[in-house]
């Protein structure tokens, strides 16, 4: 997609699940053992249900969002400011949202409001920036 290709207020949905075994993977990768995230009884000592799942996790399936979906491969992220509104615990599944809340087609850049839901209500909200490449997409 090109930068003309947008319109404000467009918007783009997908689900993800979240399964346990899942945030043991990011543990893995990240590197972040903390008990919040690892150990069900330091998390509900903490005040939480269980093990909270990272945060970063989250801003990784934004990142699936954007780069795969809305606005696609060739969207270069280039700024996130995400506020983590309350504690996600897997297994569940995630809706994330991408509306279209800027767009500049001098510098072809797009900011778009990103929510991040599951059942219960929002669990983060925020924005993301990015420039839109003038290329085809590899496939």
């Amino acid at each position: 997609m090109t930068i003309s290709s947008f319109q404000p207020g467009q918007s783009h949905k997908i689900t993800a699940l979240i399964n346990v075994s899942d945030v043991e993977h990011f543990v893995g990768l990240s590197g972040d053992a903390a008990p919040l995230h690892t150990n069900a009884d330091f998390a509900r000592k903490a005040g939480f249900e269980g093990p909270v799942v990272h945060g970063a996790f989250l801003i990784a399936l934004v990142s699936r969002l954007v780069g795969m979906h809305f606005p696609g491969p060739n969207a270069v992220l280039e700024r996130i400011d995400l506020s983590f509104r309350k504690p996600c615990y897997a297994p569940c599944e995630v809706e994330l949202n991408a509306s279209v809340r800027q767009i500049s087609e001098a510098v072809a850049t797009i900011v778009l409001d990103v929510t991040i839901s599951d059942a219960s209500g929002i669990i983060a909200s925020g924005k993301s920036w990015h420039r839109i490449l003038e290329l085809e997409p590899v496939s």
